[in-house]
């Protein structure tokens, strides 16, 4: 009976030793489990604020590239204005001489000129857009030219042409400003 005793007394230690065994092993355990979750919180905050930089950036471009986007569109808008009140005035209201008018639809291309100058991150992945403004850049001085001759007639062929010339090279210009406008709108 003794040896009964004795065994009892030995599996007791060894249970006690196990036990305690198991407890030291789970609280470092726990210990490291905590350190791979804080550093995992850590990264992914990390890289949360990274991506939100990043968000934020983009939607400062996206913004940017879509106000200067519309004012291009609004200095089209009032080009395509003046052109046609030098062209064929629709109202009775008088804007002055053929001559005066187009020197304001002259400003107005200057203007459109400078503003894709000053922002040409815009406008650069537009197909064709310097080409075609190039272009509305020689209709637009032939109208200036046409309207300061010496024989000038709203009825003459040169006339004709001019208002011809214009108005083939303002469509593919406007056509892609609106695309492009169509487009970033639909990133949104």
């Amino acid at each position: 009976m003794d040896y009964v005793k004795i065994g009892v007394l030995v599996a007791s230690l060894f249970s006690i030793l196990a036990t305690y065994s198991v407890a030291r092993l789970t609280r470092k355990h726990s210990s490291l489990e905590n350190n791979v979750n804080r550093q995992h919180a850590e990264t992914v905050a990390a890289l949360n604020h990274t991506y939100t930089k990043e968000a934020h950036a983009s939607n400062h471009l996206y913004t940017r590239k879509a106000v200067h986007l519309e004012e291009a569109s609004k200095i089209v808008g009032e080009l395509e204005f003046w052109a046609e009140k030098c062209v064929v005035p629709r109202t009775r209201t008088d804007f002055g001489s053929k001559k005066d008018i187009a020197a304001k639809m002259s400003l107005c291309f200057e203007d459109l000129s400078k503003h894709t100058m000053q922002f040409p991150f815009t406008y650069k992945n537009i197909p064709d857009f310097y080409s075609n403004l190039g272009d509305l850049m020689g209709s637009v001085n032939y109208i200036e030219n046409t309207v300061h001759s010496d024989d000038f007639s709203a009825s003459s062929e040169a006339w004709t042409d001019a208002v011809s010339r214009f108005r083939s090279n303002l469509t593919p210009l406007t056509r892609e400003l609106q695309k492009e406008i169509e487009a970033l709108m639909q990133q949104t």
